[in-house]
C-alpha cells in the first residue's frame, strides 16, 4: 500500500493558493428512497454526504453528476432535502428562489447549453418546482423542453449564434465519487473532463469473483473503470488494508503504477444512531435467535446456513431462531429452490426483508449472536455492527471479515458445512465460551465514532488535493 506523504510539504505558490474545494458526490444516493433503511455501500455514502453538509469548512461541499454537462455541480434544494438526515452547515444551505427567479434561470441554462438532452429538462422543472412532481412539474417539463427546440431552431436559421456552455458555478477542485459513478454505464463521469477524482474501493468483487455478482455492464466494466482511475492519478480510500493491498496487487498485474491509498476506520454509523435514540443496552428476550444482516445475494452464503438449520432439524438438535435481515438481491434461485425443497424450515428460519435502522438496532441489541459466512467481502459490515453492540459473531476466514472483526472472533472457511454446524452449536450451547467472547469485545473492542472517520477522509482529501497543486505547479516551472 502505498503510504501518503505529509500534507503540508508543498511549494510556495500552492501555499498561497486558495485551497481547493474538496466535494462528495452524491449521485447514488439520489437513486434511493429518502428515509429508507440503507446498508452496505449506501449507508456509508449518506455517512459522507452528510458529513460534507454539517461541515462548517466552506471548501467542503456535496455535489452531484449532471451527465447532460459532464460536470459535477452543487446540490440543488430539492437534492439536499432527499438526501439530509441530519443539520446541514448553513454555508451549504442553498435557498430556493422562487419559481419566477429559478424559471429564469433555467433558461438562461438552455440559452448556455441547447443541446443539452431530456434529463438536463426534467432537472431544470425540478429546480424550477423545488422538487415537486405534479401538474406544475410536467408543464415546467414541457415549457423547458419547448424553449430548448425554440432556441435550436433560431441557431439554425442563423438568428442566434451557438453559445457554448459555460458553467456559472466553479467546479470543484477534488470529487470523492459514489461508487454509482464507478459502477454504471456513465463513463463520462470518470472522463478527464469531469474534474479531479478520487473514489472509495469497497471491494475488487466484481474483477476477483465475477461469478458471484451479477452480469450487469457496470459490473463488467468495472475493472477498467478501476485501471482509468488509477492511471488517471486518482487517490483510492479503503475502509479495509486487506481492500487497499488487493488492489495495489491487481494494479501491479495490469502495469499500472500503484494508487496513492488512504486507509480510513470504518464509522459504526448505526450504533451512533442508537447511541443518540440511547438505544444501546442489552434486551432480553424470550427466545434467543441468531442475527445475520445482510443483502441475500449468492455472495453472502446463506444457503450453507439453510443447509446447517436443516440438518439441526433432521438430527433434532435444537438450535436458536436464525433471523436473516436484509433486501432479496440476486443470484438466489439455488436458496429459494432448497426453501422450497424443505418447508419446514420456515419454522427456525425468518427472512425479514429490508428494515428500518429501529428494527436493525432492535435485533442487534437482543441477538445471542450473530453469524457471517460470505465468500468475500470488501469489509462486512453486519460482522463489526455486531461488536459494536457487544454481541459475538462467527465470520467466514474471509480477510476483510476477520479485519472487520478486529481478528476477536471465530472464523471458519466458508465452504466447510461442518466446521459451521460445530461452531453454531457450539456458540448455542456453551455459554462459557459464548461469555467469554463476549467479555474479549467489552475489553478490544470500541465502536469507531462517525467524526474519526470524516476527519481521516478529509485529512486524505486535503492531502491529495495538495499533491496534485504541488505536482501542477512543478510542471508548470
Amino acid at each position: 500500500m502505498t503510504e501518503p506523504t505529509d500534507a503540508s510539504v508543498t511549494n510556495g505558490n500552492a501555499q498561497a493558493a486558495s485551497p481547493p474545494t474538496l466535494a462528495i458526490d452524491a449521485t447514488g444516493l439520489m437513486f434511493w428512497p429518502p428515509g429508507k433503511g440503507l446498508a452496505g455501500i449506501p449507508r456509508v455514502e449518506s455517512f459522507l454526504v452528510n458529513a460534507a453538509l454539517a461541515d462548517p469548512d466552506p471548501c467542503v461541499e456535496a455535489v452531484a453528476f449532471r451527465s447532460s454537462e459532464g460536470k459535477f455541480r452543487p446540490l440543488a434544494p430539492y437534492e439536499l432535502d432527499h438526501v439530509a438526515v441530519g443539520p446541514i452547515s448553513p454555508h451549504q444551505v442553498k435557498q430556493w428562489p422562487g419559481r419566477r427567479a429559478a424559471l429564469s434561470q433555467a433558461f438562461e441554462a438552455v440559452r448556455q447549453r441547447p443541446w443539452d438532452k431530456r434529463e438536463t429538462d426534467r432537472h431544470l422543472a425540478r429546480t424550477v418546482t423545488n422538487g415537486r412532481k405534479g401538474v406544475a412539474y410536467q408543464a415546467t417539463r414541457l415549457l423547458i423542453r419547448a424553449y430548448r427546440l425554440y432556441q435550436r431552431a433560431r441557431i439554425r436559421l442563423g438568428a442566434e449564434p451557438h453559445a457554448p456552455g459555460r458553467g456559472t458555478e466553479a467546479e470543484p477542485g477534488l470529487v470523492l465519487i459514489s461508487h454509482h459513478i464507478l459502477t454504471q454505464q456513465d463513463r463520462s463521469a470518470v472522463s478527464s473532463t469531469a474534474g479531479t477524482l478520487a473514489f472509495l474501493c469497497h471491494d475488487l468483487i466484481p474483477t476477483l469473483r465475477p461469478d458471484l455478482i451479477g452480469t450487469g455492464i457496470g459490473e463488467t466494466r468495472f475493472g477498467s473503470y478501476l485501471e482509468q482511475l488509477v492511471r488517471s492519478g486518482a487517490p483510492a480510500f479503503c475502509a479495509s488494508d486487506e481492500v487497499g493491498a488487493t488492489l495495489t496487487d491487481h494494479m501491479r498485474k495490469a502495469g499500472i503504477a500503484a494508487p496513492v491509498v488512504y486507509r480510513f476506520p470504518m464509522p459504526s454509523i448505526l450504533h451512533e444512531t442508537a447511541s443518540l435514540m440511547g438505544a444501546t443496552s442489552r434486551i432480553e428476550t424470550g427466545e434467543p435467535f441468531v442475527i445475520y444482516c445482510s443483502t441475500i445475494e449468492v455472495r453472502k452464503n446463506h444457503i450453507l446456513l439453510a443447509r446447517i438449520w436443516q440438518q439441526a432439524l433432521e438430527e433434532g438438535v435444537k438450535l436458536p431462531r436464525l433471523v436473516c435481515a436484509g433486501r432479496w438481491g440476486w443470484m438466489i434461485e439455488p436458496l429459494r429452490a432448497y426453501l422450497k425443497d424443505h418447508p419446514a424450515l420456515l419454522n427456525s428460519v425468518t427472512f425479514t426483508g429490508l428494515v428500518s435502522d429501529e428494527e436493525l438496532i432492535q435485533y442487534y441489541r437482543s441477538a445471542t449472536f450473530g453469524v457471517f459466512p460470505s465468500h468475500i467481502e470488501g469489509w462486512g459490515y453486519g460482522a463489526s455492527e455486531c461488536l459494536d453492540f457487544g454481541i459475538p459473531v462467527i465470520v467466514s476466514t474471509a480477510p476483510s471479515l476477520i479485519e472487520a472483526s478486529g481478528g476477536l472472533m471465530p472464523a471458519i472457511d466458508p465452504n466447510d458445512q461442518a466446521g459451521w454446524y460445530a461452531a453454531i452449536r457450539k456458540m448455542a450451547e456453551d455459554h462459557d465460551w459464548r461469555s467469554s467472547l463476549t467479555e474479549r469485545i467489552a475489553r478490544q473492542h470500541r465502536p469507531t465514532p462517525a467524526s474519526a472517520s470524516w476527519a481521516a477522509i478529509k485529512a486524505g482529501l486535503r492531502e491529495s488535493a495538495a499533491r496534485r497543486l504541488q505536482s501542477n505547479s512543478r510542471k508548470s516551472v
